[in-house]
């Protein structure tokens, strides 16, 4: 997509009937609600139907019935939640540390594997109340092993449920391997969404927050938790692996951001989410990580509803697909200067920058359908990140040919092979 947009523009046709465009003002003609105007709607059919047939938060194609279920879980999200949320995120951030500690020296770490165990134990703490054990474990984890193999599939799936005959062939012939690795995964989380609601619990978890609501049903509280274990995980650990790579591959910017974050915090446990906030380079490389490396480098598509809609001042017919694609919108030329650099500066009003269309940047999406984890995201990849570079050198031999990975709607990663060398060991002399 990237290329095609390279050889055809900012708007290209590469269907009959899907439009993508890299223009940035088109995310406000396709993703917010213009007085007057119908919305334009999800595409049920580019989400892999649930286990119980019930449409998730993501999915959820009736406006009315999306905006219920985002009030219901708005409040799990809020700053209120997250900052009781706060310790947490701070007890797993340790627990990296510790296990990266362990392995420092003459070990390796597969960063791309850390990342992961950080960001689905905090994750299932969040959604059933109790951790995984990945980093105080081995790391091993059947479930952890479902969601890959499920989203390597989903591309193939969407594919499938694309045409109508494929749909209803696929419906009565699902290979037995497909059906048992769905049913694995959505077990898992009505295991624990159930134990987590029959035991109860006074931590800030997604449910001591929502299950008071009468809007959720059970089958709502099952599908939806499923879902924010991948979207919550998976993303994270992705952009974090990413950044890690681009800081590896720019020493002076990792050396920048070291010394900020060693600068700010007189200690390891004094590294919190407001002094994380205000740290302008770490910011500036998380913006700068998301826009090079963005966790969802494809497009989600939006249906124009009955009656069309303008986009870029062009009408648009009921029926079309039509899509932001973020990787072609982030790397062209025509909205960044040097796209291809990794350059932290962009964000901080560096003059050689000054052209950069920052309003084509929308990582965790745009209006009433946006990411509902964005401020959580934030937070969470702040924090990881600052513990790691506040206790850590970090070296790595990995070359350009560590970009050269597959794309099934997220980042197929290649394992991130680093030396940890523990700063103590060279401060405390």
């Amino acid at each position: 997509m990237t290329k095609l947009h390279q050889t055809y523009g900012t708007v290209v046709r590469f269907g009959p009937n899907d439009i993508s465009y890299s223009d940035g003002r088109a995310w406000r003609d396709i993703f917010l609600v213009r007085k007057g105007k119908r919305e334009n709607t999800k595409v049920v059919r580019f989400f892999w139907p649930t286990a119980k047939g019930v449409n998730t938060l993501v999915m959820e194609p009736d406006k009315d019935r999306h905006a219920a279920l985002r009030q219901v879980f708005s409040p799990a999200f809020s700053e209120q939640a997250l900052r009781r949320q706060e310790p947490i995120l701070r007890r797993y951030a340790d627990l990296m540390v510790a296990r990266a500690r362990r392995s420092a020296g003459a070990a390796t770490v597969n960063m791309a594997e850390l990342f992961n165990f950080t960001t689905f134990d905090i994750t299932a703490e969040l959604a059933f109340g109790e951790s995984l054990g990945l980093l105080e474990k081995d790391g091993h984890s059947e479930w952890l092993a479902t969601v890959f193999n499920t989203l390597r599939v989903l591309p193939y799936l969407q594919i499938i449920e694309y045409y109508p005959l494929s749909r209803m062939l696929f419906r009565l012939f699902e290979p037995k391997s497909v059906t048992k690795m769905r049913l694995e995964h959505f077990n898992h989380t009505v295991t624990r969404v159930n134990k987590r609601l029959e035991k109860g619990s006074d931590k800030p978890d997604l449910w001591s927050l929502v299950e008071a609501s009468d809007a959720l049903s059970l089958d709502d509280m099952h599908v939806n938790a499923e879902l924010f274990m991948t979207a919550g995980s998976e993303t994270t650990a992705s952009l974090l692996t990413g950044l890690t790579y681009y800081l590896i591959a720019n020493s002076d910017r990792m050396k920048i951001l070291s010394d900020e974050i060693r600068q700010a915090f007189p200690s390891n446990d004094a590294i919190s989410f407001e002094g994380l906030a205000n740290l302008k380079y770490l910011n500036a490389c998380i913006r700068e990580g998301l826009r090079i490396y963005p966790p969802l480098p494809s497009a989600v598509p939006r249906m124009i509803p009955p009656g069309g809609n303008e986009i870029l001042g062009r009408w648009i017919p009921a029926g079309t697909q039509v899509s932001v694609h973020g990787m072609a919108t982030y790397r062209s030329p025509d909205n960044f200067r040097e796209p291809d650099l990794f350059a932290p500066e962009r964000w901080l009003g560096d003059p050689a920058y000054e052209d950069d269309k920052r309003s084509v940047y929308q990582p965790f999406s745009l209006g009433p359908r946006n990411c509902i984890g964005m401020n959580l995201a934030w937070h969470e990849m702040r924090l990881i990140i600052a513990k790691l570079l506040y206790n850590f050198d970090i070296e790595s031999d990995v070359g350009p040919d560590w970009l050269d990975q597959n794309v099934f709607v997220i980042w197929d990663r290649k394992p991130l092979v680093c030396r940890l060398v523990d700063v103590r060991t060279y401060s405390d002399k």
